[in-house]
C-alpha cells in the first residue's frame, strides 16, 4: 500500500515576504555592487562527503534570494526558510515564537490600542481598512469604535480622535549573521525602510499601514500603525532583517536588487548559508553561526537544490536512481493527472502534501457589468436571489469533486476560511443535499415545468427574471486539465438539480484578461472557476463592494461577482480590522454572513505536492522549524537508510 503522509502547512511559506528601520547605519569600505558573482563561505566540492545531505530536485532555481525583488515562487519562498525565520508560525492553531522572544498581546502591554487626535489631510486607514486621507464626507471608526455599528461620516470640521496599534518586537537572544555579527533591531528596521522604497515592485500593504518603525534598543522594534488601523496579522508588521552592517547610509532598493551579495550570497541567521549557485544549482550548507547549533541543529550536512530539464517523466527517473532525494511542487501534478494517479498508485513512490492557504472557488456572476452599446445592464439576472446560490452550493458534491481531481490530498473549505481556522459550529455549514438544494431552488421560483428532469428548471416569479427563462449557465474554466475535470464534475451535479451547464473554456490570459474584453474581470459570466491566493487581510475583502470592477475603476478589483451587500461589508470590515482578542469572534460573523451572501462557492484547498522514494526511512527526528525541511528531515534517504 502507498504511504501518503498528509502534512498541513499554515502560513510559514507566505511569511517570507514579512517585512524593518535605520537608525544607525555603519558605513563599510565594501563597496556595494559587486560586478562579478560571489560565493558566501566554503563551496562543497567533490571530495567533500556530506554525511547527511538532502537532494531536492525542481523545475528551477530562483536568480535571486533578496526579500523583496518581486513576487516570490513556492521554490523561492522555500529556499528563504533556510537562510532566514519568520517572526512566528502557526502550529495546529497555536503561534510559536521563532524569531522574536515572544508574541506581543495586550494582556502583556506590548500589543496596545492608543487613541491620538488627527486632522484633515493626515493618512488614515478608513472604516472599509483602506488607506486614505482624512477629509469631510470618510466612513471612519473614531477612537474606542471596535465594529460596523459605531462607523461614522466625518463633517471635516468636528475634533477627532481615532485608535492607533502599537506594537513591540523583541528578537530572541544569540541571534547572529552568518559572517558573525550580531542580528539587531536597526536590522529589521533597515528591512522595513528597503521594502517601503518607492521603486520597489509589488503591494506595499503592511508598510502602507505603518506610521512609523523605529529600534528601541539593539533588540527591539517598535512598530505604529496608521490612525484607524488595527489586525490580527501581526506577523506582517516585523520585517525579516536585511544586515545594515553591510551597506552605505545611502543604500536604497535599486541598488540592492542589483548586487549580487544581497541576490545571490546574502547572509544568513537561519540554519543554512549558501555555499554555490549557478541556473542550474543551489547548494546549501549549515550556517555556524546558527543560534541553535549548540543543540546539534540543523541535522542536515548539505541541502542542494537543482533542476531537472527533461520535466516530469526525467524527475520521476532520477528520483528511482536517487540522484534526487525530492520532487518538489514546481513540477505541478496536478496539471498532469495521467502521471500524478500513476505515482499514486506506484508502490515505489510516496507523497508529502503541503495543504495550501490558496483555494479554488466557483463564482457567481451575480451582478453582470453593462456593456456599452449592448442593452442597459437589465439583462436577467439568473444567480441574484440568494437563494439561487445556496441551491447550486447544496447540489455540490465537493468531496467527491475533490477525490476524483485530486484524490484526497487537500480539504473541503467551509467559507472563505479552510477547516481548521473556521469558526462555523456543527450545521451552520452548507452541505452537500440535493433535496435541500431542489427546495431552495423552488422557493426561489424555479419549477420543473414539463416532468423531464433532463431539462433545466424554468423561472416562473424569479425575482428579476422573465417567466419561463431557463436556468442554463454558462461556466468559464481555464483550458488545464485540474480546471477541466472540475467543470465536467460541476456540470454531473448540477445537472442532477435541474440546472442546465454549457462549459467555455478558454486559454488563461484571455480568462483573466482586463475588463472589459475579459469575461471574468469584465464581469460577464454565470458561473466560473477561479483559483485565489491568499490575501494579506482576510480573505472575505475579495468580494467587499469596493472591489467590485468596473469601467469607473479601469477594472480593477477582485469582487468579480458583483455583489453589493452591506451586512456582508460591515462584518468582513469587522473581522479585517479585529485585533487578535476580538479576531475568532469577528470571523464567526463574517464567515455567517458569506454563506448568507453567498459570493462563490469555497470548493477546496489547492494542495503543493512533494514526491519522495517509498522506501525513506522516517527517522522521527526533526530539526528545524521550517516546516518544509522539517518535514524532509523526517526521513532518512539513500543506500544508508535503515
Amino acid at each position: 500500500m502507498k504511504h501518503v503522509c498528509i502534512i498541513f502547512i499554515l502560513g510559514l511559506f507566505l511569511m517570507t515576504s514579512c517585512q524593518g528601520i535605520n537608525p544607525q547605519i555603519t558605513i563599510t569600505d565594501e563597496p556595494l555592487l559587486d560586478p562579478t558573482p560571489t560565493k558566501l563561505n566554503p563551496t562543497v566540492t567533490a571530495t567533500e562527503v556530506s554525511r547527511n545531505s538532502l537532494t531536492i530536485c525542481t523545475t528551477t532555481v530562483p536568480d535571486s534570494l533578496f526579500l523583496y525583488d518581486g513576487d516570490q515562487t513556492l521554490v523561492e519562498k522555500n529556499l528563504m526558510t533556510l537562510i532566514g525565520a519568520a517572526p512566528f508560525v502557526n502550529q495546529w492553531q497555536k503561534f510559536d515564537p521563532v524569531l522574536i522572544e515572544k508574541i506581543p498581546s495586550q494582556s502583556d502591554g506590548d500589543l496596545r490600542i492608543e487613541t491620538l487626535d488627527v486632522e484633515a489631510g493626515q493618512p488614515i486607514v478608513d472604516a472599509s481598512g483602506e488607506v486614505a486621507v482624512l477629509k469631510s464626507g470618510l466612513e471612519i471608526r473614531p477612537g474606542g469604535c471596535r465594529s460596523a455599528d459605531c462607523v461614522i461620516t466625518w463633517d471635516g470640521q468636528s475634533p477627532l480622535e481615532m485608535d492607533q496599534m502599537v506594537m513591540e518586537f523583541r528578537l530572541v537572544d544569540g541571534l547572529t549573521w552568518s559572517d558573525g555579527v550580531p542580528v539587531r533591531a536597526e536590522d529589521s528596521v533597515f528591512s522595513f525602510e528597503i521594502a517601503s522604497d518607492a521603486e520597489r515592485p509589488g503591494l506595499q500593504w503592511a508598510e502602507s499601514r505603518t506610521q512609523s518603525y523605529d529600534a528601541l534598543d539593539e533588540d527591539t522594534t517598535l512598530w505604529r500603525g496608521l490612525p484607524g488601523f488595527t489586525t490580527s496579522s501581526l506577523e506582517q508588521f516585523f520585517w525579516l532583517p536585511l544586515p545594515i552592517h553591510r551597506y552605505p547610509t545611502d543604500v536604497g532598493w535599486s541598488d540592492m536588487v542589483n548586487d549580487l551579495r544581497a541576490t545571490t550570497a546574502p547572509l544568513s541567521y537561519g540554519p543554512f548559508m549558501v555555499a554555490d549557485g549557478s541556473k542550474n544549482s543551489m547548494v546549501f550548507v549549515p550556517n555556524p553561526h546558527y543560534v541553535l547549533n549548540s543543540q546539534g541543529l540543523p541535522n542536515l550536512d548539505e541541502v542542494e537544490v537543482k533542476v531537472v530539464g527533461g520535466g516530469v517523466e526525467e524527475a520521476i527517473t532520477m528520483l528511482g536512481s536517487g540522484a534526487c532525494d525530492v520532487l518538489d511542487a514546481s513540477f505541478n501534478w496536478l496539471e498532469t493527472p495521467m502521471l500524478f494517479d500513476q505515482i499514486q498508485s506506484d508502490d515505489r513512490y510516496s507523497l508529502l502534501v503541503e495543504g495550501g492557504l490558496s483555494w479554488v472557488q466557483l463564482a457567481f456572476g451575480i451582478e453582470s457589468a453593462p456593456i456599452v452599446g449592448v442593452g442597459t445592464g437589465d439583462e436577467p439576472a439568473l444567480l441574484k436571489d440568494a437563494r439561487t446560490r445556496q441551491a447550486i452550493f447544496a447540489c455540490l458534491d465537493r468531496e467527491e469533486m475533490m477525490a476524483t481531481t485530486i484524490g484526497n490530498l487537500a480539504s473541503v473549505w467551509p467559507s472563505f476560511l479552510p477547516p481548521e481556522d473556521s469558526r462555523l459550529t456543527t450545521g451552520e455549514g452548507i452541505a452537500y443535499d440535493p433535496s435541500r438544494g431542489a427546495e431552495l431552488l423552488a422557493s426561489a421560483g424555479w419549477v420543473d415545468h414539463d416532468d423531464d428532469p433532463a431539462t433545466p428548471l424554468q423561472a416562473q416569479g424569479v425575482i428579476n427574471v422573465p417567466f419561463g427563462t431557463l436556468l442554463s449557465l454558462e461556466l468559464f474554466s481555464s483550458n488545464s486539465a485540474f480546471q477541466q475535470d472540475l467543470a465536467n464534475a460541476i456540470q454531473e451535479d448540477l445537472s442532477a438539480c435541474g440546472i442546465e451547464v454549457t462549459h467555455s473554456v478558454l486559454p488563461v490570459e484571455a480568462l483573466y484578461a482586463s475588463g472589459p474584453e475579459g469575461p471574468i474581470f469584465g464581469r460577464q459570466f454565470d458561473l466560473a472557476l477561479i483559483n485565489w491566493q491568499p490575501l494579506t487581510q482576510e480573505d472575505c475583502f475579495l468580494y467587499d463592494s469596493t472591489q467590485i470592477p468596473s469601467a469607473e475603476n479601469y477594472w480593477i478589483g477582485t469582487n468579480i461577482a458583483g455583489l453589493s451587500d452591506q451586512t456582508y461589508d460591515e462584518a468582513c470590515r469587522t473581522a479585517i480590522l479585529a485585533v487578535p482578542d476580538e479576531v475568532e469572534a469577528a470571523n464567526l460573523q463574517a464567515e455567517r454572513a458569506y454563506l448568507d451572501a453567498l459570493p462563490a462557492v469555497p470548493l477546496f484547498s489547492i494542495p503543493s505536492v512533494l514526491v519522495i522514494p517509498a522506501n525513506a526511512c522516517e527517522s522521527g527526528e526533526t530539526t528545524t522549524e521550517n516546516e518544509f525541511f522539517r518535514q524532509l528531515e523526517a526521513y532518512q534517504f539513500g543506500s544508508d537508510c535503515q
